[in-house]
């Protein structure tokens, strides 16, 4: 086992466990972590495998904590938006992708510890925006949950509903993000074969968040959580800013 599939296993060990608890949060960390060791558009897609594995994992558990009326509005726009964002990636350059990638982690997890929160039910155009966002998030690199984080965890409706929204719009955009993706002959064979032989690492890592989640205190994992999104948002931009040779 060389030192890349090692580094690329334990990152994806340690970011499903976050992904099994919170039900978002394993793009934010993975995509600029394995992006320190595979180019960044092998990293994205994947990570977006990653998603639809772990969606078809957790979905079954969940189906019934799903908010259905949110998610008419935000998917098909968010599908639609979709392309436009694989087509951005094709354009981008390495750097500026980690950078971006680094960047939104950061942003998203500052705000989330200054104690940032919404309040009240989202309008429709509110939910629109939130999707045509997300796509367009989704298709650049795979990071459509900071649109969807702010718009059902940073409020005061339940954890669980939260949660299991987030997982089942995954699914959708992640599965189209795919689509658009090898239809634009992005896809190639060598990182579906990496993402299958990291798959036993995922799935155990989503165990173990899954079990946690059950028997912990949310706004203690979560505060951990965006400690991780931090360090993981710094590492990714000095990776950018100053290339390794």
């Amino acid at each position: 086992m060389d030192w890349t599939f090692a580094f690329a296993a334990a990152v994806t060990l340690v970011c499903a466990v976050v992904r099994g608890y919170s039900g978002f949060g394993m793009g934010l960390m993975i995509t600029p972590l394995l992006s320190l060791v595979l180019p960044p558009l092998e990293a994205v897609v994947i990570v977006l495998i990653f998603g639809v594995t772990v969606a078809l994992r957790q979905l079954p558990g969940l189906w019934a904590h799903v908010d259905w009326r949110g998610l008419k509005l935000l998917m098909p726009v968010a599908i639609l938006t979709t392309p436009i964002g694989t087509w951005a990636l094709g354009l981008a350059s390495p750097a500026a992708l980690r950078l971006g990638l680094s960047l939104a982690v950061l942003l998203v997890a500052v705000l989330f510890l200054l104690g940032f929160r919404l309040t009240g039910t989202p309008g429709r155009p509110t939910i629109v925006a939130t999707g045509a966002l997300a796509g367009v998030m989704n298709g650049i690199a795979a990071l459509s949950g900071p649109p969807l984080v702010f718009l059902y965890l940073t409020r005061t409706d339940s954890l669980s509903v939260g949660r299991a929204t987030l997982i089942a719009f995954f699914f959708v955009t992640d599965a189209a993000a795919i689509a658009f993706a090898s239809a634009g002959g992005l896809i190639e064979r060598g990182p579906v074969v990496t993402a299958a032989l990291l798959v036993p690492f995922l799935l155990a890592g989503v165990f173990v968040g899954e079990r946690a989640f059950r028997g912990t205190s949310p706004e203690r994992f979560r505060r951990v959580v965006l400690w991780l999104l931090i360090l993981t948002g710094i590492a990714g931009a000095v990776r950018a800013l100053w290339p390794m040779p």
